[in-house]
């Protein structure tokens, strides 16, 4: 199996997901780092799955599935960005649509500096649409 990692930088919680996953865990993994980070008083959740393998890009049911789920788990208290590969990103964003839909306020990218931007609300680039830009 794959490792987990939660760490909190500032005020913003990070959470990590590598190696080989199942993706009923990982997504229940993610819920948790979501309850965790709202436990916690952030209000902000970096989740970065790149590095996971075992797992095919979602579907639209499986992506409003795990939408939901995680919008249980932060109950419109946290703030989450998703850095996956590109394989990963729906371009309609289906995803943050349905989450957006259930008071989960999120967004996916390819980079973590675009993510982060986002989370913080820092503008100057187009953090709005994935790039293949370092």
């Amino acid at each position: 199996m794959g490792e987990a990692s939660f760490e909190v930088v500032g005020d913003v919680a990070r959470f990590r997901l590598t190696g080989e996953q199942v993706l009923e865990s990982a997504v229940q993994l993610i819920a948790d780092a979501i309850t965790r980070t709202k436990e916690a008083g952030l209000d902000k959740l970096l989740v970065d799955i790149t590095g996971i393998r075992g797992i095919e890009p979602p579907g639209m049911s499986t992506r409003l599935w795990l939408m939901g789920e995680w919008a249980r788990a932060g109950r419109g208290h946290v703030r989450t960005v998703l850095v996956v590969r590109r394989e990963f990103i729906d371009p309609d964003r289906i995803g943050v649509i349905a989450g957006m839909n259930s008071g989960f306020i999120s967004n996916v990218f390819e980079t973590e500096p675009q993510a982060l931007d986002w989370l913080l609300g820092i503008r100057g680039r187009d953090s709005s649409k994935p790039t293949s830009e370092p």
